[in-house]
């Protein structure tokens, strides 16, 4: 799949609801004493897309930690993060927020990322993603991501429309592709000085005593998807 086929039916809602807005803006001349005044419409839009192709890679006792560990607590608004370790990972973040008094009020995200055709071999590699001990006492938007291994992704998408106006929209589009790709895990050395591969993902004491929405992916080994979208309209 083409990362810009993925965007398409986002920028087809977008446009729909642009010409909603502009045919409403025409004059008529009916009842009420003359034309009235056209509609004014705010818009905020974010649209980006990633490609991770045709790579090869080989581990060989190879150690790839990533943790974000007693972070993002005690904080307010929006927060998004993406922890990656290891190989061809990929990690965004995109934000759209609009707010006022105008008569439409748009909020969209599109994100597509694109994971084909790679090959992986790990031979007594460790990974480890660990997310503990974070997001705790918190409140609004808090996303996080960790990943350790190979190919993996992490996308953090938000968008918020808020207003005082006619009406409004948020939407939030995200699209992701894993395919063709071949992993192999061997373990290293004989007998019982062999040492396999080691994948592992944790996720304690964390997102505790918070509000709004919290969101997390933990994610561990080869060609992982992690994703988290959030559309909030408020009129």
């Amino acid at each position: 799949m083409k990362t810009t086929m993925a965007l398409k039916p986002l920028a087809f809602a977008l446009a729909a609801l642009m010409a909603v807005a502009a045919q409403a803006g025409q004059p008529h001349h009916g009842g009420g004493g003359g034309p009235q005044p056209a509609p004014t419409t705010a818009a905020a839009t974010t649209t980006d897309g990633q490609s991770n192709h045709s790579n090869v890679v080989i581990n060989d006792k190879t150690k790839n930690n990533a943790s974000a560990n007693d972070s993002y607590n005690h904080i307010s608004g929006v927060a998004n993060g993406n922890v990656l370790s290891g190989d061809n990972n990929q990690g965004k973040n995109d934000v759209a927020i609009v707010s006022g008094d105008a008569n439409f009020v748009f909020a969209s995200t599109g994100t597509a990322q694109s994971n084909t055709g790679n090959f992986v071999l790990n031979s007594g590699t460790k990974n480890n993603a660990s997310l503990n001990d974070s997001g705790n006492n918190s409140s609004g938007v808090i996303q996080l991501n960790a990943a350790s291994g190979t190919s993996n992704q992490a996308s953090n998408s938000v968008a918020i429309a808020s207003g005082n106006g006619d009406g409004g929209a948020a939407s939030a589009v995200g699209v992701q592709d894993v395919s063709g790709n071949l992993t192999l895990n061997l373990s290293s050395g004989h007998g019982w000085s062999a040492k396999p591969v080691v994948n592992n993902a944790s996720v304690n004491n964390s997102m505790n005593y918070s509000s709004g929405v919290s969101n997390s992916n933990v994610l561990s080994g080869s060609n992982n998807q992690g994703q988290n979208n959030v559309a909030i309209t408020r009129f």
